[in-house]
């Protein structure tokens, strides 16, 4: 298998690349994913030339990345579609097809990323339809009653039960990928901060590591410890809002609004250290901007603890009601197979009993050093991901609590070096809602020539499809909020 291997944060060199003929390149990957690797990208190094590709592959148990390059004739950008084996690259086939005009001959399904009639021809996009007597269809959105972003789901159903979800996004055409290039060191990082709001500190992490790895930029263990703590305090407000989300959907007020005053304690921490209750600043290329000191540790440590014991005491009330139970349980399954098919990734794959853990399988800055522990469950339903986040904010907390009251020495900020030219770097960070990527590569003069960026809801939006088959219509918001994903980090 003609490949090359790196591992997470490791700058390689382009020309260690090696460019097979077409059919090489598919056998290549076809090994690949046969051996248990999953597709983190699919898309040309150099946008000027896309008759040559790359596929970014990642094999969770033995810690490896690699890279697979392949040249087409420049005149037949078409490839035999491996979707229909490994659908998990079903969604890479499209964008790559959207982007830059490749065929996946015999692909099972081909639609829409995120333009909407890129891929038809100019033709508005045909949803999938059922037929039948009895058969009915349900269109929400783009545009919604309440104040979320545009995305469309259309719902085939038999009554109450549904078929089929079609879900349908890029409505937003935000082009954040094609403005890192043109970025300066400091737009650079603003253009992170903002790809998903809820995910500030997952997406700059990422950002920062795969230039840091660019330019040989050695941080500091304080830094790094500061960053994880970052992390763990993004984690810990996003998954007490999901559990106020699930609360508030099946009519428990009193445990949602006890998670979002608990949630506000922990944005507000945040806050304490940064300036910012969403993190916003803290990162800069070569470590952070801001450090700790004793009375800020100390007034965190002391709204972390209300957070934790508090915690515990509304937990127990949700997961003991029989009413939150009944909603829960065995509602929007998604079975261990089929997540593995899809490549659901985060606490989506982790609520199916597949251990997948960026700070684990690819550890990166202080995980390296201060491992967390993996958290699975295995029904894959409504109960498995909100009680799973439940459980993740006490291993968070248990991190956070660890590193404040033994953080290490040294500066916060070291000096970032050149960029090396004709090269690049992946970077994978396990944001809240799984692995957030981020892959960068240089031209000849240490320019950025093409960044790629991949969401998780990249991965778990098809996921959500699944949990609604064969489910009553009105479990939809549950399911929904139980994924919890976002439209922003897919509308790139």
């Amino acid at each position: 298998m003609s490949s090359l291997q790196i591992q997470n944060n490791q700058c390689f060199r382009l020309n260690e690349i090696i460019f097979a003929e077409k059919n090489d390149f598919l056998k290549t990957v076809s090994e690949h994913l046969s051996g248990g690797f999953r597709m983190l990208g699919l898309f040309p190094p150099d946008k000027r030339n896309p008759a040559k590709i790359i596929a970014v592959l990642a094999n969770a148990g033995y810690s490896e990345l690699c890279i697979a390059g392949g040249e087409f004739p420049a005149d037949k950008l078409e490839f035999e579609s491996w979707a229909a084996l490994f659908p998990q690259t079903n969604y890479f086939e499209c964008e790559l097809a959207e982007n830059y005009g490749y065929t996946p001959v015999n692909h099972p399904w081909l639609r829409p990323v995120r333009k909407q009639n890129v891929i038809a021809g100019d033709k508005p996009y045909q949803f999938y339809k059922l037929e039948g007597d009895e058969v009915h269809e349900v269109a929400v959105g783009p545009i919604h009653a309440g104040v979320i972003e545009p995305g469309h789901f259309r719902f085939q159903c038999h009554g109450e039960l549904v078929f089929n979800l079609e879900i349908n996004l890029g409505y937003q055409h935000r082009g954040v990928e094609a403005l890192f290039p043109e970025a300066d060191s400091n737009r650079g990082i603003m253009l992170a901060e903002s790809i998903a709001g809820d995910t500030v500190i997952g997406h700059t992490c990422a950002h920062c590591n795969v230039i840091e790895s660019l330019s040989n930029t050695q941080l500091s263990l304080r830094a790094q410890v500061i960053r994880s703590i970052a992390e763990e305090l993004e984690r810990v407000a996003m998954h007490l809002s999901g559990l106020g989300g699930a609360a508030n959907d099946i009519g428990l007020a009193l445990a949602a609004s006890s998670y979002g005053r608990l949630r506000t304690l922990v944005i507000n921490s945040l806050a304490d250290l940064s300036g910012s209750r969403f993190g916003r600043g803290l990162f800069v290329y070569g470590g952070v901007r801001f450090d700790f000191d004793r009375e800020n540790i100390d007034l965190i440590i002391k709204k972390l603890n209300t957070v934790r014991n508090d915690v515990r005491v509304i937990n127990d009330f949700l997961f003991s009601s029989t009413g939150a139970l009944v909603r829960f349980e065995k509602t929007g399954a998604v079975s261990t197979d089929s997540a593995l098919k899809i490549g659901l990734v985060g606490l989506a794959a982790r609520s199916c009993g597949i251990e997948l853990d960026t700070r684990i399988n690819y550890p990166y800055g202080a995980y390296r050093y201060f491992p967390v522990s993996q958290i699975t469950l295995s029904t894959g339903d409504v109960f498995a991901r909100t009680r799973l986040r439940a459980l993740e904010i006490d291993e968070s907390l248990r991190f956070i609590f660890e590193q404040l009251e033994n953080l290490p020495g040294g500066e916060i900020r070291a000096a970032a070096g050149s960029i090396e030219p004709c090269s690049g770097a992946v970077s994978i960070t396990e944001g809240w809602r799984g692995d957030i990527v981020h892959i960068a590569i240089t031209d000849e003069k240490g320019g950025i020539a093409q960044y790629k960026i991949k969401d998780p809801s990249f991965n778990n939006w098809y996921g959500l499809s699944l949990a609604l088959r064969k489910t009553e219509i009105s479990d939809f918001p549950l399911c929904n909020k139980s994924f919890d994903l976002s439209y922003a980090g897919h509308d790139l």
